[in-house]
């Protein structure tokens, strides 16, 4: 594949249920049911669970072609990166830590995800920890609760957020 036409774009909490980014909003939803519920088997009930519209949501765009995603949503145990997804045919060109090094610049800290076990590792490289070694299942998916320690990070590249 030659060099992306990338863009990144970034609807603020609460601006995803403005009709203004609707258009936004599926594209990221597009992708989640590519990577998530075709790729996974994750019942659409599950990823798709009515928050979408308060919650942060990051797009990476490959000229007009949806290829990642991104949501933030804010918890009780403080912000929660989630919906990390890039399309199969988009992997392994750094583009999930395109998105996460992204998100980590806006998320207020403290900072965790639900990382599914076998992407572990990835996360442990972007500098997430795991300080609990339990094991939970989300959607028959084993996963693992992992912090960022590091404080809010700085934006690898330029961030659209439509008005």
């Amino acid at each position: 594949m030659d060099r992306m036409e990338q863009t990144v774009i970034y609807l603020e909490p609460g601006s995803a249920g403005l009709s203004a980014n609707a258009t936004y909003l599926l594209l990221c939803q597009q992708v989640r049911r590519e990577v998530f519920v075709k790729g996974q088997g994750v019942p659409e009930s599950i990823d798709f669970d009515g928050k979408d519209t308060s919650c942060g949501h990051f797009l990476l765009l490959d000229g007009e072609q949806a290829v990642g995603t991104l949501r933030i949503r804010a918890t009780e145990e403080g912000t929660k990166l989630e919906r990390i997804a890039i399309l199969s045919t988009y992997r392994g060109l750094h583009l999930g830590e395109l998105m996460v090094r992204c998100a980590l610049s806006v998320a207020p800290p403290p900072v965790y995800i639900h990382a599914q076990v076998r992407s572990e590792g990835f996360y442990q490289k972007l500098g997430f920890i795991a300080e609990d070694p339990t094991i939970f299942y989300e959607a028959d998916i084993p996963h693992k609760t992992m912090i960022w320690p590091h404080g809010q990070g700085a934006s690898p590249c330029p961030i659209t957020i439509p008005s």
